[in-house]
């Protein structure tokens, strides 16, 4: 995978995954201001939301559902992207971009800024190695057949 479609890739993963935050994010808060009412809780010092169950409310629940499948759909296009960016580094002859990446991807699993962090800077300076000229064997001559037994 070439450094420009995981880039590509990437970025598209990144708009669908705020998009679908957003649309959760606003469903939700539609929903708790327009959706329903907050009482007093009789056991606990806090307050209880009670829905009124018709077609706003649950207008409100599909779009949290459809924002939080975009959300995951992007989550999985940034994972194939983060993927393709550990195959192209690890076609590189010195390795360390190659560590960067899985080490600040497996990082981002707990912690999700340095994840992000390190894509950015492959994104930014990392190498292409579908770029780089494939190594041919001692002896070989390009466009020649291999011998066969």
């Amino acid at each position: 995978m070439k450094k420009s479609t995981v880039v590509k890739t990437w970025i598209g993963g990144i708009v669908v995954l705020a998009g679908g935050l957003l649309v959760a994010g606003v469903a939700t808060g539609l929903m708790l201001a327009y959706g329903g009412t907050f009482t007093h809780s009789a056991t606990t010092n806090g307050y209880d939301f009670v829905p009124v169950l018709d077609g706003f409310f649950w207008s409100m629940v599909g779009l949290i559902v459809v924002g939080g499948v975009l959300a995951a759909v992007g989550g999985l296009v940034q994972l194939v992207a983060w993927i393709g960016a550990l195959v192209n580094t690890y076609q590189v002859h010195d390795k360390t971009w190659f560590a960067v990446v899985l080490g600040g991807g497996v990082l981002g699993l707990f912690f999700g800024l340095i994840g992000f962090a390190a894509m950015i800077a492959y994104v930014v300076a990392g190498p292409d190695g579908a770029a780089l000229p494939r190594p041919q064997a001692a002896g070989a001559v390009p466009g020649a057949l291999a011998p066969t037994a």
